[in-house]
């Protein structure tokens, strides 16, 4: 499209703008969280704060949507003029795979339980131990609250808004980029799923968060439509939010809680494990037999 300049540039180039973006939208992004929290609750710093776990949502939410929504935005309006098409976000996803999805959302999770005690079980550097102490501690600051209304909070600002930022930069951007650059789409979306789980910084659930990277590369492939991972990306999260507390409402310790010593986990685990399997495998012949665009 005429005056798209990004589109005309080296794929160097191009990376080099979306990085640019990415830094910019961090630092101007934390700057005015500091500022509305230094206005709203007396202090930029959380643990000063008057309300410390407001100021953290509100940090938060605007550190989602300057790191990650408006580079995105960004750069895809730099490809072609457009702000929602370089990212496939203005298709809709059909509604069989919506259904699916929303299955997958549900079975999928006692999968990823197991996933992540397992890979917390591997030991870690003393260094990565401290990056990992400090994004649980960030972590437990948000589910601390067990009310009905930081419910509704938490969902929205650790399930909708990280859900529809993050699905933007890595599968709406990221993604795109790396296939058009590489021409091989299954290598973009494991590079893309690497780089989603590393950036967390939470290396004690690398390997789910990269399997699940790479489902959510997989559904914008077969899909071609970016909401349909960003609807995968808001139910995971929100049914994991809504599980965590309704087992800690309960007085039940998560963190010493082992997923295999759950009464009937093995037999759980396996129909998960089936489902899932039938339900990515019918993804994948349903998108095989679309015409190619």
């Amino acid at each position: 499209m005429e005056g798209a300049f990004l589109a005309q540039k080296s794929r160097i180039i191009q990376l080099l703008y979306l990085a640019l973006f990415i830094l910019l939208g961090i630092f101007l992004s934390s700057a005015l969280g500091m500022l509305l929290s230094k206005l709203c609750y007396g202090s930029a710093i959380i643990p000063e704060a008057s309300n410390p776990a407001a100021a953290l949502r509100l940090q938060s939410a605007l550190s989602s949507i300057g790191s990650f929504l408006v580079p995105s935005l960004l750069f895809s309006y730099c490809q072609d003029r457009r702000w929602w098409h370089y990212n496939l976000a203005d298709r809709k996803p059909a509604s069989y795979f919506i259904n699916v999805t929303i299955i997958l959302s549900i079975i999928i999770l006692p999968i990823v339980a197991l996933l992540a005690q397992w890979n917390e079980s591997i030991p870690l550097p003393e260094l990565l131990q401290g990056l990992e102490n400090d994004a649980n501690d960030i972590l437990e600051q948000f589910l601390q609250e067990h009310t009905y209304k930081s419910l509704v909070l938490n969902i929205f600002v650790l399930g909708l808004i990280p859900a529809v930022c993050e699905e933007f930069l890595f599968q709406g951007s990221i993604q795109p980029f790396l296939t058009e650059w590489s021409k091989r789409p299954h290598l973009a979306i494991w590079i893309t799923a690497f780089i989603f789980s590393a950036i967390h910084l939470q290396f004690a659930g690398f390997i789910p968060r990269f399997l699940l990277g790479a489902y959510l590369g997989y559904l914008l492939y077969w899909s071609k439509s970016l909401w349909l991972p960003i609807l995968a990306h808001f139910l995971h999260n929100a049914f994991t939010i809504m599980l965590s507390f309704s087992l800690e409402g309960r007085g039940i310790d998560l963190d010493n809680i082992k997923f295999t010593q759950i009464h009937g986990a093995i037999p759980m685990l396996a129909t998960c494990i089936v489902g899932t399997t039938i339900g990515l495998i019918f993804m994948w012949k349903t998108q095989q037999g679309q015409p190619r665009e």
